[in-house]
């Protein structure tokens, strides 16, 4: 089934959350998120020459890129408490990079910088959950880093072999075998029970303390097509 009038959550938007370390650390920009916005302001310059018989030629100058992300504030979350610690920041404090992947799995990344913070409260109505917003303004050029799979959507997931991982261990990442080809292989992972384990953006299991839990695995794409594997954690 080819994909069609994609919806907006069919678009995986994710920030490094250490911008300063020597590993990406990608958190979705998701959960409590109920909108994302995008601008592009473009600058032009109007110029009239004698060779256009007197008429103006248009040129776009600059484009400046900017998602404005709104929601309710989620104490726990990977994006949400990384924008938190930076509300009172200036200058590189502010400095990151996003990436946006699309249901055709084509995917981009830009330096940014986050503006417009609003994420510790209080924020809104007594008996309202607390608002969060900020804005992802692109502060570079942005970068194809994985072309596009094609145009279909998925219409299966899977997972050769469950997981198992050590406390204070990290297993190697999850790797979903997505058909038909020509889908998006881009996946997003939960894992049910985050006091036994946790999983990164990139499908890293890290164990927390021993015992049995299951990993959720979804195609971003579709995310009904989707597979649960059971990861075991032993003691380290």
């Amino acid at each position: 089934m080819d994909i069609g009038f994609a919806l907006n959550y069919q678009h995986v938007v994710e920030v490094d959350t250490t911008p300063d370390g020597d590993k990406r650390h990608w958190a979705w920009v998701g959960p409590g998120i109920s909108n994302i916005g995008k601008d592009n302001s473009e600058s032009t310059s109007e110029d009239a020459y004698y060779n256009g018989g007197g008429n103006t030629k248009t040129d776009v100058t600059g484009v400046s890129a900017k998602y404005s992300v709104e929601g309710h504030r989620l104490i726990g979350d990977p994006f949400q408490d990384y924008v938190a610690s930076i509300e009172d920041g200036i200058g590189a404090e502010r400095e990151t990079t996003y990436r946006v992947t699309d249901p055709t799995g084509k995917c981009i990344e830009a330096p940014c910088t986050v503006l417009d913070i609003a994420a510790n409260g209080p924020n809104g109505a007594a008996n309202e959950k607390t608002s969060f917003k900020c804005s992802l303004s692109r502060s570079g050029v942005a970068t194809v880093v994985t072309p596009a799979a094609g145009t279909l959507l998925p219409e299966s997931v899977s997972v050769a072999q469950e997981v198992t991982v050590a406390v204070n261990k990290t297993a190697a990442a999850v790797k979903p075998s997505v058909l038909p080809e020509g889908a998006s292989t881009r996946c997003l992972f939960a894992i049910e029970d985050t006091g036994i384990a946790r999983v990164a953006a990139d499908g890293t299991v890290t164990g927390i303390k021993a015992g049995k839990t299951r990993l959720a695995v979804k195609c971003a794409a579709k995310p009904s097509v989707s597979a649960v594997v059971d990861v075991t954690v032993s003691p380290s």
